[in-house]
């Protein structure tokens, strides 16, 4: 099956996720994830895109940025790959692809949907953190597993968004201002969104949306950006589509 095209709105917030080819890892030591975050300050600014959120896993890149222009997107994440690219196999040696295919994309609607977005990727170290966990030690051992809150790890924009270290590339979505008039406020009530969690729905409705390149958003949201794109921008609903009716001939008469 072809490949569909990528759905980049300009002035949108959109989820973005790179992975290592075939789950391999990205990232060796700190000195990768520093340069990382180097890459993406460099090429957000080249390409006029504002970074609002990030998290760096072991074998995974989630941005969520808003491009200014229609193809400033594609332009960071081409010029953030190679950058990255260039730099890991100059550093270990190696030649050859690094990431597991093209980058995905979700766009993403303002309002809920964009702070589940961010919620999902301050949450998620901690679920891959269960499931690694898991793999090593059994099922049998999992109510015995104490998993850290997401203010342990280092590389995600949560510390950031709670007042414990100021990224300098990040710029806050009007979504995170809306949650409080000082910045304690809004910190300290992002930090209770992110203890609050989302509903398993809600987790897996954001990774089939990036998976598929689907819009997130209501169906209001949705039909909206259907008249600006070139292509369906949300997943069929499962079933047959509606047969229409025939036209009634002249004459026909409805009781």
């Amino acid at each position: 099956m072809a490949r569909l095209p990528r759905l980049i709105f300009p002035m949108q917030a959109h989820h973005v996720l790179l992975t290592g080819n075939n789950g391999g890892d990205l990232f060796t030591d700190r000195a990768d994830f520093e340069r990382m975050f180097n890459f993406i300050y460099e090429q957000s600014v080249r390409e006029d895109v504002l970074v609002h959120a990030y998290l760096l896993l072991q074998s995974q890149v989630h941005l969520i940025l808003t491009p200014k222009s229609q193809d400033s997107l594609s332009k960071m994440m081409q010029g953030l790959g190679r950058s990255y690219v260039r730099y890991f196999n100059n550093r270990y040696d190696r030649s050859g692809t690094l990431w597991g295919g093209r980058y995905k994309s979700s766009a993403i609607q303002s309002g809920d949907w964009l702070k589940k977005c961010l919620i999902y990727l301050d949450c998620l170290p901690m679920r891959v953190l269960a499931q690694n966990l898991l793999r090593r030690r059994g099922e049998a051992d999992k109510s015995q597993l104490q998993i850290q809150s997401p203010g342990h790890y280092e590389w995600s924009s949560y510390l950031h968004y709670t007042g414990r270290r100021h990224d300098v590339f990040i710029t806050a979505h009007a979504d995170v201002w809306s949650l409080g008039n000082t910045p304690f406020a809004r910190e300290a009530q992002y930090e209770q969104l992110v203890q609050k969690g989302l509903t398993t729905a809600d987790s897996q409705q954001i990774e089939q949306a990036i998976k598929g390149g689907w819009i997130l958003g209501d169906d209001t949201f949705i039909e909206h950006l259907q008249t600006q794109a070139h292509r369906r921008v949300a997943k069929a609903k499962p079933g047959r589509p509606a047969k229409a009716l025939p036209a009634p001939t002249s004459g026909t008469h409805f009781r």
